[in-house]
């Protein structure tokens, strides 16, 4: 990867440079990106050859040959998204979480079995084996809860606010570099917004709602973590200049 100045930089942030892991990859972008003051960095692969790219990625290589890049002679645009996180809902091995009748599988459940990077191995075990054990144990539970759908549940309430500003906001103060004063202020825009009853609402109220509630556990649950906060608030500090600091 090279920043818009043309240079390579993961080698300042790790030492296993590009092969580091998703989330110190990402933030590394966003640092390079405020540095630079750059909207994206670019994915250099000119160095492997017109050959090899379009044999070892041929859908990537048309995809970006529609949009007017071509990866053998131009390198890519790119920019960071956390789309690596895993875990969230703490579940039993049949994917129960604590709350009776909520089940959860896939990236969303937190397991114990994986990190909180996504790689191919983790997600294909989280999805295939923890979805079909979920699916048995929501079928078992379904069969003998005669109740489970009697449950009387809350009037439901609408955030007046718009997608486009979750969005700007939990990019802005929940993302890939965030700080515990950010997390805090993200609460407090949230939970500032007017909720109001809606008897007509229909499936974009009920997902705006829904990206509302999320955006809120997200901040609160970042905030909960103390014995992470250093690791996790903190943005990415180049190996080079922790090792100058400790040799000092």
């Amino acid at each position: 990867m090279i920043n818009s100045r043309e240079e390579r930089f993961m080698q300042r942030y790790h030492r296993l440079e590009e092969l580091a892991p998703r989330d110190v990859v990402a933030r590394a972008i966003v640092a390079e990106m405020r540095a630079t003051g750059a909207p994206h960095v670019f994915l250099d692969l000119r160095h492997r050859g017109a050959y090899f790219i379009r044999a070892r990625f041929p859908r990537i290589y048309e995809t970006c040959l529609q949009y007017g890049v071509d990866l053998a002679t131009q390198p890519a645009p790119v920019h960071p998204a956390a789309h690596y996180a895993m875990g969230g809902v703490r579940t039993d091995l049949d994917g129960r979480a604590s709350l009776p009748g909520l089940f959860a599988a896939g990236e969303t459940a937190c397991t114990g079995v994986h990190g909180a990077n996504r790689l191919a191995s983790n997600s294909l075990l989280e999805g295939v084996v923890f979805g079909a054990r979920a699916g048995r144990a929501m079928r078992d539970f379904a069969g003998h809860s005669p109740g489970a759908h009697q449950i009387a549940l809350p009037e439901a309430m609408f955030p007046c606010t718009t997608e486009e500003r979750i969005r700007r906001l939990a990019w802005r103060k929940c993302g890939i570099i965030r700080s515990g004063e950010q997390l805090d202020e993200a609460c407090q825009e949230l939970q500032k917004d007017w909720q109001e009853r809606n008897p007509d609402a229909g499936l974009a109220e009920f997902c705006l709602r829904n990206m509302h509630t999320v955006a809120l556990l997200i901040a609160r649950c970042a905030l909960a973590r103390k014995k992470a906060a250093a690791r996790t608030f903190a943005p990415i500090i180049p190996e080079n200049s922790l090792r100058s600091k400790n040799t000092r």
